[in-house]
C-alpha cells in the first residue's frame, strides 16, 4: 500500500469530464501524483486527449477523430454531458496537457492509435523534451506500445491487457507464456490489465517473478481494490482518485 500509484482515469473523471483539462487539474489538485489520459491522432497530425473512436458521443455525428482537423474538433462541448457547470470545455491538445503536470506528477499516456503516431510523438518530445521524462505510456495495441519503447528507451512502456473484459477478449488473450516473451522481446516495463479474475493471484506471482511492473484497470469500490491489494500491484486505477485514496488510508490506518 506504501508504494502503491492511485493513478487518476482520464483525470478526475467521476467529479469531472473525462480527458478535459478540467479533469486533470483537478486531479493534480487533489494531490493525485498519477493522471492518465488517452490519446489519439488528427487528420492534420495533431495528438489530442480523446478516449472514443468517434465523436457520436459528444455531437451525433459518428466520425473518427482521424477524421477531423484539430480546429473543428474544438467546436465539440466535451463537458455538458456531465453537467451545465462544465459546459464549453473543449477536447484539448496533449501538448497543453502536459504544461499541467506539476513537478511530482506522472501523466499516463494511453495511445489510442497505431504506428502512425510516430512521427507526432517525435515531434511533441522535441519541443517538451524537459517534461517528457515525466510521461508513461500504455497502449492496447502491442505494435504502437513497442514503438513508443524504441523511440523513448527512457519512458516506461506497459502493455495494456484487456484479460477477461469480455467473452470475446477472454477468447483472445494470449497466454502467459506468450505475453512474457512479447514484454521481453521488445524491453517493455509491464503490464497494466483488467481488474478481473484471470488477474488473480498466480498471476500476479508470476509477472512479479519476472520483475514487470503491474497496473490494474478499472477500479472504483474499495472492496474491488482489496481483492487485488494482497497481490501488491504497482499501480490501481480508479474513476475516483481522491476519494480512493482517503478509502485505502482509512482502512490502512494512516
Amino acid at each position: 500500500m506504501e508504494n502503491l500509484k492511485i493513478i487518476a482515469h482520464r483525470g478526475a473523471s467521476f467529479d469531472a469530464p473525462e480527458n478535459t483539462l478540467a479533469s486533470v487539474h483537478l486531479a493534480w489538485t487533489h494531490g493525485i501524483n498519477f493522471v492518465e489520459v488517452d490519446v489519439r491522432l488528427t487528420k492534420d497530425n495533431i495528438l489530442v486527449v480523446f478516449h472514443d473512436e468517434t465523436t457520436i458521443r459528444f455531437n451525433k455525428i459518428d466520425k473518427s477523430i482521424s477524421e477531423y482537423c484539430f480546429e473543428e474538433l474544438l467546436a465539440i462541448d466535451v463537458g455538458l454531458f456531465k453537467g451545465e457547470q462544465w459546459r464549453n470545455e473543449s477536447i484539448p491538445t496533449l501538448e497543453n496537457v502536459l504544461k499541467t503536470i506539476p513537478t511530482n506528477g506522472t501523466l499516463v499516456v494511453e495511445l489510442k492509435d497505431g504506428t502512425e503516431m510516430k512521427n507526432a510523438l517525435v515531434q511533441l518530445e522535441k519541443r517538451n523534451a524537459t517534461i517528457w521524462k515525466q510521461l508513461e505510456f500504455i497502449s492496447f495495441h502491442y505494435e504502437t506500445i513497442c514503438m513508443a519503447k524504441k523511440i523513448f528507451p527512457n519512458n516506461k512502456c506497459l502493455w495494456l491487457l484487456d484479460l477477461d473484459y469480455n467473452l470475446e477478449t477472454k477468447q483472445n488473450t494470449p497466454s502467459i507464456k506468450d505475453i512474457i516473451h512479447k514484454i521481453k522481446q521488445h524491453d517493455l516495463d509491464g503490464i497494466d490489465v483488467f481488474a478481473g479474475e484471470m488477474a488473480n493471484e498466480s498471476f500476479f506471482k508470476t509477472m512479479h517473478q519476472e520483475k514487470f511492473e503491474i497496473y490494474l484497470w478499472t477500479i472504483n469500490t474499495v472492496e474491488h481494490a482489496q481483492q487485488y491489494l494482497p497481490f501488491s500491484p504497482h499501480g490501481l486505477t480508479t474513476d475516483k482518485p481522491k476519494w480512493m485514496k482517503e478509502q485505502l488510508n482509512i482502512i490502512h490506518g494512516k
